[in-house]
């Protein structure tokens, strides 16, 4: 409650609290909190993540009095002596602070009904307008509906339908063949697999033939309410669930846009899931040359000035596809790319799948896709937020979006038989992001920057910071170039025990699952379930390391990187190549030949070698040097590659 008058706070706080009881809700907590000042109230919407909330009184004499330059969220200079005009500007102003806070956070206006659709026209962004009068008087009616918003917000289609059904416990004379765990619990061989998972994991695995709960291919009934839930909450035209992965998502994306021979602009250090949509789709990229640091083994995103330089030569192209947010947590600014893309017609697609929290806290969202307005966004919902594996988010916002077309995609790529536990799982994601997405990611943030203090005192390990990032690739702050501060890639190179001893520790005595590691890094990812105690563990893991306090065999020699990979130069569609007559030779006899298949080092999972390109002798180095890491390189098999036979 937000009201510089101490008396009419007081007024309206004790006419809101005594109406409280009049509401049997036993499922949450009702409380006000006051705030005789802007800055104090822009204060608890940073600190106090429980706020759903925010009431603001408008006919007030004091905000562009100490509205000061220390409030960082709201620009411009106020001058009390200014007319009423300014005022209701300035008023204006204090709403989008809190928004720029948090855009998700609904603010509601007390004031004079005469100057209502002024305010209304002023102040963009306010859920709804209340007579000042009103809240004295009939505060029931106005809490009412904030409670009734707050459910709106709150609510999850598809998981309440879904977990009523299931509750009924019908008989089943459909899919699936175990009965809701029938042949399971009977089975003297496989009852242990029923016990293992429980009763709700059977009974809740249903056939796709529960018209109530909806289609996924069609986006109806319970499903279709959970994706439009999923739009607003991600202020997007439209959303969709997919239940095989990002990777089916980038695919579907690619497959809606492009057509043979279409061109796109794509960062090589894209997944290889979007070379592989590129093929499908018998389109021909046009690829952004990597930046890559040996030292530490990690990729940049690639350099503004090549974006702009193949957007111009290339400004028949259809679409332009970039990570926005790479494994190692760097972050393009895309306001600019879409800029520049937009700028000549070309769409914007950006494989965001490490970074799907993004739009929920300030610290982050500059880097956004969907702030930046980008037209397709993908985000893996398992990978950093809560949802099952498997479960992805399309978000679209291209106002020429093809959707007839879309379903038509989606179909090829989507099973019949979706699994209902992934598809409630995205609902529930959505709900926390919706509901205490700010507060998950501002206790995470404060966590990261702890943690860091802390390790600032450790001899030989660190974290690396945005200014190392600075010190390897020299456009980084040219490009604006943003670090998730929750991906935390420490740097081990000082240590003198080898990677897979270091990775050994962490796992087997202490532990810790590390997301990847380098041959002078280890990437540890803080996700929506990051507890503060997993970080404690952590420290105390890292401490020991540092400390020399662990019996662990010494590095014979540390390995390097080449520093250069070979930018991709291609002569026809890859597609002609992956399709074409192939033959299997060993890879280190490689050299002058055309590759049919991707040849992918992974993690991260971006391809050194695409179909159609020309092998050369520094793809075998580069191979040779990952090999000393024991890392998985996927496309080759029993030591051999695929290639075009000659």
């Amino acid at each position: 409650m937000i009201e510089d008058a101490a008396d009419l706070l007081e007024q309206i706080t004790s006419s809101i609290g005594n109406t409280i009881s009049y509401f049997d809700r036993s499922d949450v907590d009702i409380s006000l909190l006051e705030a005789s000042s802007v800055s104090k109230a822009l204060q608890l919407v940073r600190d106090d993540g429980d706020i759903q909330a925010v009431v603001f009184s408008w006919d007030v004499t004091a905000y562009h009095h100490e509205l000061t330059s220390e409030d960082s969220d709201i620009n411009g200079s106020f001058d009390a002596d200014k007319n009423v005009a300014i005022k209701i500007d300035n008023n204006a102003k204090v709403i989008n602070a809190i928004k720029s806070i948090r855009p998700e956070l609904p603010v509601y206006v007390l004031g004079d009904a005469v100057k209502g659709l002024d305010i209304v026209n002023q102040a963009n962004g306010i859920e709804s307008f209340f007579y000042r009068n009103d809240i004295i008087s009939d505060p029931e009616s106005i809490l009412g509906y904030i409670i009734n918003d707050f459910d709106d917000r709150n609510e999850t289609p598809f998981w309440t339908e879904y977990k009523d059904y299931v509750v009924e416990s019908n008989d089943s004379w459909h899919t699936p063949g175990h009965s809701g765990g029938a042949s399971f619990r009977n089975s003297p061989y496989i009852s242990d697999f029923y016990r293992f998972f429980g009763r709700n994991v059977f009974v809740s695995d249903l056939s796709v033939s529960v018209d109530s709960l909806g289609s996924l291919s069609d986006g109806t009934y319970a499903i279709g309410k959970a994706q439009a839930a999923v739009a607003n909450t991600f202020d997007v035209r439209h959303s969709y669930f997919v239940t095989n992965g990002s990777s089916t998502s980038n695919k579907i994306i690619l497959q809606t846009l492009l057509r043979e021979g279409d061109k796109v602009i794509a960062d090589r250090n894209c997944h290889k899931s979007v070379h592989y949509g590129i093929i499908q789709a018998r389109a021909m990229p046009v690829y952004l040359d990597s930046v890559f640091n040996p030292e530490y083994g990690i990729f940049s995103p690639p350099k503004i000035d090549q974006i702009k330089a193949l957007i111009e030569e290339n400004s028949d192209a259809r679409l332009i596809v970039l990570t926005g947010c790479t494994y190692d947590g760097l972050l393009t600014d895309l306001k600019q790319v879409v800029k520049l893309a937009h700028g000549h017609g070309i769409k914007v697609f950006i494989d965001e799948a490490w970074f799907a929290y993004s739009l929920f806290h300030p610290a982050l969202r500059d880097y956004s896709a969907i702030a930046a307005g980008a037209d397709y966004i993908t985000h893996s919902a398992h990978k950093v937020v809560s949802a099952f594996s498997q479960a992805s988010f399309i978000h679209v916002n291209d106002p020429d979006f093809d959707k007839d077309f879309f379903k038509e995609v989606f179909a090829i790529h989507t099973s019949t038989s979706p699994k209902y536990q992934l598809i409630a799982s995205l609902d529930v994601c959505r709900q926390q992001l919706e509901m205490e997405g700010y507060k998950i990611l501002n206790e995470l943030l404060s966590n990261v920057a702890e943690l860091k203090s802390q390790m600032a005192k450790f001899k030989r390990l660190r974290i690396l910071s945005p200014s190392d990032f600075a010190n390897m690739f020299p456009h980084f702050e040219k490009d604006n170039i943003g670090h998730d501060p929750l991906k935390i890639l420490i740097d081990v190179s000082a240590l003198d025990y080898s990677n897979q001893e270091i990775h050994r520790f962490l796992m087997d005595e202490v532990g810790l699952e590390i997301e990847k590691f380098t041959h002078s890094t280890i990437l540890v990812l803080l996700t929506l379930g990051g507890m503060r105690s997993k970080i404690v563990r952590l420290y105390n893991a890292l401490k020991r390391l540092d400390d020399g306090a662990v019996n662990l065999s010494k590095r014979k020699n540390k390995g390097q990187l080449p520093a250069d990979i070979p930018p991709i130069h291609l002569d026809d569609l890859p597609s002609k190549a992956f399709f074409s007559q192939r033959e299997a030779i060993a890879w280190q006899s490689s050299v002058g030949r055309i590759a049919a298949g991707l040849i992918t080092p992974y993690p991260p999972g971006i391809p050194l070698i695409v179909p159609g390109q020309r092998i050369e002798q520094a793809h075998i180095d580069y191979l040779q040097a990952l090999s000393s890491q024991k890392l998985t390189v996927q496309g080759i098999y029993d030591g051999d590659i695929y290639v075009v036979c000659e």
